[in-house]
């Protein structure tokens, strides 16, 4: 509960800026989003694997093919979400659903920025722990603007659990700058899971 004196916010809970519910979803819920996080990341990947002409987990993942992915999935979840909860859930869905949008985009656009003027491989090092960092920063600031433009409740802000959920980011990051560890080891094959996951965040919204 959040009320003012005077103009000034007062914080009773903190839970409502979070889009946290008040109850748990049934396994039906979860399921049903889980299903429609799955299928709105394999419809691009379907796409591009015919594009690419490879199997679709040989993908080569470039900015395009990582923000409409991450795009699918998180579509695939809000509606997978949205039909299968209660209707007074679906603000937290849609806003929650921002958030890990622009958490899933915006890093890797400016990761692309900064890696595009050298291609040192230590600049590349560098600018991937800016861009991750300042671009989840950037996102969360944006994500609140969008979705609380009268800053009518606290700010969502980043926190540990934030960022350990989001290891999406710094996988699309490290893909994107062409990190050689990263290119041997072929972690790229993890970002369709991981964009599902994050797909199934935004669509239970908890």
């Amino acid at each position: 509960m959040i009320t003012s004196i005077k103009g000034q916010k007062i914080e009773y809970d903190i839970k409502p800026y979070r889009y946290h519910r008040l109850e748990n979803q049934d396994k039906s819920v979860k399921i049903k989003t889980a299903t429609g996080a799955i299928a709105g990341t394999l419809i691009p990947m379907m796409y591009f694997a015919k594009k690419q002409n490879v199997n679709p987990f040989k993908i080569k993942y470039k900015l395009k093919e990582m923000i409409t992915v991450s795009a699918g999935s998180i579509i695939g979840g809000l509606i997978g979400g949205v039909i299968a909860d209660k209707k007074e859930y679906r603000k937290q869905k849609v806003n929650e659903s921002v958030f890990q949008f622009l958490n899933a985009s915006i890093p890797p656009l400016l990761t692309f920025g900064l890696y595009k003027i050298s291609k040192n491989l230590t600049y590349r090092i560098a600018g991937t722990a800016i861009g991750l960092i300042g671009g989840m920063h950037i996102a969360a600031k944006l994500a609140n603007k969008i979705n609380d433009p009268l800053d009518k409740v606290p700010d969502r802000k980043l926190n540990i659990k934030d960022s350990i959920a989001n290891i999406d980011d710094a996988l699309g990051v490290l893909v994107l700058a062409k990190v050689p560890l990263i290119e041997k080891l072929h972690l790229d094959k993890l970002l369709p899971a991981i964009y599902s996951w994050c797909g199934y965040r935004g669509g239970i919204s908890n």
